[in-house]
């Protein structure tokens, strides 16, 4: 195991659950001390939202991204604490604040308010038209760009696995693409829950007003080797951050993509850091042989703690996939 890396993969929207941390507030003192650092920069307690919900609420662009990048940095301390960290950080979506939080980019409060702002100037940007989002099941990357190429407004959005391909952009253009998809015979093409029209062409003007509102953000560059999910490459110095941080809001999330440079790179090991197994069941669609470990309550944390200490991973022992 000496020779293998460790990759924390960090989630987006849509992994969010009420109940999400209740266990780490009951087990942890610096969980309840990070929600109070949380509550402090939203204006509300974030802290009853994750544990109490209302769903319907929890659901909410914004408050979710809030919610699962709070989360995700707990669990990020918690293992840090007990000497787990990653050897490569990135993120799916918004994850990619979390992952920048476990690479040193900055301090909690610091990425919650640029969570915070990107959310603010997305859901801004998404009021100017009525756009949407869709998932594709069944078809290929190359297929699906050749029916958007077809009809124009549409991007691909995200590549969750080599054959679920999430598309963004005008929500009439939208339902073209998927009954276009089912012509070609895609197995189910379907709306997915989202405010705006995210990672497509439509959002560029919320990266450059993120930019204007991050510029002079106390933002560092990383200390542990941080990817792109737009560029699937090595993020350098804080100009690069800064950079990637602005264009990721409106380019594809190359996830099947990534996954395989982490692989490529000697990763063996990914951690889900933070609430939620969908990245996991992504990468067991885009690469069954590496093993996943989740985080998503805190005996699942403590198994993670365990299984890559230092002492552990000194030893003989394998690594084996944890399915909570």
């Amino acid at each position: 195991m000496t020779s293998n890396k460790i990759g924390f993969i960090y989630p987006g929207q849509g992994a969010q659950q009420v109940g999400m941390g209740a266990d780490l507030v009951t087990r942890y003192a610096d969980a309840e001390k990070r929600f109070a650092e949380a509550d402090a920069v939203v204006g509300f307690s974030l802290k009853n939202l994750c544990l109490e919900g209302p769903q319907e609420t929890l659901n909410q662009d914004l408050n979710a991204q809030l919610a699962i990048y709070t989360i995700s940095a707990i669990v990020t301390d918690i293992l840090r604490n007990q000497g787990v960290v990653a050897d490569i950080c990135t993120g799916y979506s918004s994850g990619f604040y979390a992952a920048a939080y476990a690479a040193g980019c900055f301090d909690f409060q610091t990425g919650l308010s640029v969570v915070k702002k990107a959310g603010e100037f997305l859901l801004t940007s998404g009021q100017a038209f009525d756009g949407g989002m869709a998932v594709i099941f069944g078809l290929s990357g190359e297929q699906v760009h050749a029916i958007l190429d077809e009809i124009g407004n549409v991007d691909v959005a995200i590549q969750n696995t080599p054959r679920q391909i999430v598309v963004s952009g005008s929500k009439p253009d939208i339902e073209s693409a998927m009954l276009a998809a089912m012509h070609e015979g895609a197995l189910d093409a379907h709306w997915i829950p989202a405010a705006t029209a995210y990672h497509s062409r439509f959002m560029t003007d919320a990266g450059q007003s993120l930019l204007a509102s991050i510029i002079d953000t106390p933002i560092h560059r990383p200390k542990r080797p941080l990817y792109s999910y737009a560029t699937t490459e090595q993020i350098m110095d804080r100009k690069a951050l800064i950079q990637a941080m602005v264009m990721q809001l409106s380019h594809t999330v190359l996830w099947v993509d990534l996954i395989r440079k982490l692989r490529h790179n000697q990763v063996q090991v990914l951690v889900e850091t933070g609430p939620g197994t969908l990245l996991s069941r992504s990468v067991h669609w885009i690469d069954r042989h590496l093993v996943v470990l989740n985080t998503t309550s805190a005996d699942s944390i403590q198994h993670v703690a365990q299984t890559l200490s230092p002492s552990t991973i000194s030893g003989s022992g394998k690594v084996q996939d944890h399915h909570p």
